[in-house]
């Protein structure tokens, strides 16, 4: 048995079938339906394996389903490693469907894209000036994109001494449509005292393509970013998209069964870290305007990185807003890279439970730290047709620095 399928088995034999996982899980809160949960998902992998059945619709059916979110490891109290039995079961799949993996031609074409961040963000120009047109029904929960503006990101004034040096990884969607919330990171982590450099060969995280089942393609692109960092020396790697830090911070699982890159791998993860890490508990004064604001988490950020809790801490450190948590910031949006476009359908029904728990709180802002869930909480916005603003917690903290300059230096502006 492959090395895969071994850690696969290790970790079915791990779980007691408790069922704490089950209403963790969107995709069974949505149907109650055992083969939409981790528990039965499990059970269809087992069989596969043990050729008590075979691989076929029924586990395409129950695996393609699953967000990927990971939530219910981290409500496990075994400790089982889900995504190890989630991506045998993919590789399993891999010899009884075609090439294309069961991706209709949209998710193809984006897989492509996001190999080129330049290529991706010269599309989304395109797309802003031919909004008018028609569009391919796939391709709606992509028309937030066209209607989002970069902010300009002026230099940041410097607050503390010198803190060392980092490394940013920019992302491909992240840096092709919401460039200005990196750029906001960067001189957040500047006025911090943090020296950043971004290098030049970096390319796509492949989560993407990882999740779509497209292993050797996230493998490829993996080691494009390892070469790259490797340059930088052992500075933290830092991002502001939850699941790019989660899929970096596996790289090292990646490539566990591969002697030539396992150690420059596992070297790379160790040192990733999502930005706000670098930036809790520095001396940075954060000023609102009154408004009421909430947050939707990242839940590889939560579930994978265990960062989650720091994003909170810094939405609610800015003076004069109102920091209003929804209940379920913690579970996943229904984007999970794309399953929205995938499995429009399921993604729609997940999206109406967190839009009803944030239309309760009258926020004038939505905050995110992760491209994929601004452009789903942004959608859900539109369709309800809530007075609010969706934007990154990069972007938000960075004017309430400025704000919390100004005030610092006796000027008051209003804005």
């Amino acid at each position: 048995m492959e090395k895969r399928f071994e850690l696969a088995m290790a970790e079915i034999n791990h779980c007691n079938k408790c069922g704490f996982c089950l209403p963790a899980c969107p995709t069974y809160r949505l149907t109650g339906n055992e083969l939409d949960s981790p528990r039965g998902r499990i059970a269809m992998v087992e069989g596969v394996l043990n050729d008590e059945i075979a691989a076929g619709d029924g586990l395409e059916a129950s695996l393609t389903y699953c967000l990927g979110c990971r939530a219910c490891e981290t409500a496990c109290p075994s400790g089982v490693q889900y995504h190890r039995i989630l991506e045998a079961g993919k590789a399993v799949l891999d010899g009884t469907r075609p090439r294309h993996r069961g991706l209709s031609f949209v998710p193809r074409m984006l897989l492509r894209l996001t190999k080129s961040p330049k290529r991706l963000g010269r599309l989304a120009r395109w797309g802003k000036r031919a909004q008018h047109l028609p569009m391919p029904s796939a391709l709606k929960s992509l028309m937030p994109m066209l209607a989002y503006h970069p902010e300009m990101i002026p230099p940041a004034p410097r607050v503390s001494p010198a803190q060392g040096k980092a490394s940013f990884f920019q992302g491909c969607v992240q840096e092709a449509l919401y460039h200005d919330a990196n750029r906001a990171a960067v001189e957040l982590l500047a006025a911090v005292g943090y020296e950043v450099k971004t290098p030049a060969m970096q390319t796509c995280c492949g989560a993407l393509a990882w999740h779509a089942g497209r292993s050797e393609e996230a493998r490829a692109l993996a080691r494009r970013n390892i070469e790259a960092f490797e340059g930088t020396g052992a500075v933290p790697v830092v991002n502001t998209a939850g699941g790019c830090g989660a899929m970096l911070s596996e790289y090292g699982e990646l490539f566990a069964s591969d002697p030539d890159w396992s150690e420059r791998a596992d070297r790379f993860s160790r040192r990733v870290k999502d930005w706000t890490a670098l930036i809790e508990g520095r001396p940075l004064r954060f000023v609102g305007t009154g408004e009421r604001v909430t947050l939707q988490n990242s839940c590889h950020l939560l579930n994978v990185e265990g960062g989650g809790d720091v994003p909170a801490k810094l939405a609610a450190a800015v003076e004069g807003d109102t920091f209003v948590p929804i209940p379920g910031q913690d579970r996943c949006c229904g984007s999970a890279g794309i399953y929205n476009i995938q499995h429009p359908d399921w993604a729609s029904r997940i999206l109406v439970e967190k839009m009803t728990e944030v239309q309760e709180r009258f926020p004038d802002r939505v905050l995110v730290v992760n491209p994929g869930c601004q452009l789903e909480m942004t959608q859900g916005v539109q369709q309800r047709e809530l007075p609010a603003e969706v934007e990154h917690l990069a972007r938000y903290l960075y004017r309430a620095f400025l704000r919390g300059q100004r005030e610092s230096q006796g000027f008051h502006q209003v804005e």
